[in-house]
């Protein structure tokens, strides 16, 4: 049996994967969902939030695993902004396998923000800024008809009260160029073919910088975890029974 960690996408928190964790230790496997600073429940500024403290907090939960043989370590999974990448490429011998549930992987060297600008202009305008620009949040309608589009009306209901101000400091940092860390570990892909945040085309063509060993696909929207939790759940099994 394998132990998760998930992390969460923009404005969400550890509670957005509530049911994911609930199905995957009924199968037998732990789970941990986190939440990143400023997220959730963590009370760090999120105006203040960088990318470095979205990576250590990911290191900081897999450095705190007793680690006694490889099949002890963990899968990290990550949702949408793709930091995942950036923690495997520090603690490779940590990570049991990775994978990207519709996430972004900017070119090496670039920002999440080289990837937002091919985003649908119509998604876009659902962002409400903050006055100083450091944060943003996204509008109801926004939320549902673009990450919600395959959810039932009561999911985007009790969801967006819980959504939280998204730092845009994390969006703007280069990503570390790979160095290959991460090629001894296996990796997968779950892409989302309804996905209007991330549409299939970019999910697609952003894999072409990274080798996966498997994509798998779901028949719906951006937040799976909402959507269809018993499909994620299956893959999420089936990637620990083959790592």
């Amino acid at each position: 049996m394998a132990l998760f960690i998930l992390v969460h996408g923009s404005w969400l928190g550890a509670w957005c994967w509530r049911e994911v964790v609930a199905k995957l230790e009924a199968g037998g496997h732990a789970a941990r969902a986190i939440d990143l600073p400023g997220h959730g429940d963590d009370r760090f500024p999120p105006e203040a939030v960088t990318l470095e403290h979205y990576v250590q907090r990911v290191i900081d939960e897999i450095n705190s695993i007793e680690i006694n043989n490889p099949d002890s370590r963990p899968v990290v999974v990550g949702h949408s902004m793709g930091i995942v990448g950036q923690v495997a490429e520090r603690i490779p011998d940590l990570i049991r396998a990775l994978a990207f549930v519709a996430g972004l992987i900017p070119p090496a060297g670039s920002s999440l923000m080289h990837s937002v600008s091919e985003f649908d202009p119509g998604y876009l305008s659902q962002l409400q800024w903050a006055s100083d620009r450091r944060t943003a949040m996204i509008s109801t309608a926004g939320f549902q008809n673009y990450w919600c589009n395959c959810c039932p009306e009561s999911v985007v209901e009790a969801a967006f009260p819980r959504l939280t101000p998204e730092p845009a400091a994390p969006f703007e940092t280069a990503f570390l160029a790979s160095d290959g860390n991460e090629r001894q570990m296996r990796k997968y892909y779950i892409e989302c073919l309804r996905d209007r945040v991330i549409p299939l085309a970019l999910q697609r063509s952003m894999r072409t910088s990274i080798t996966f060993d498997k994509v798998y696909s779901i028949d719906t929207d951006h937040v799976p975890f909402f959507s269809t939790p018993d499909e994620l759940v299956s893959i999420l099994r089936t990637i620990a029974h083959q790592s």
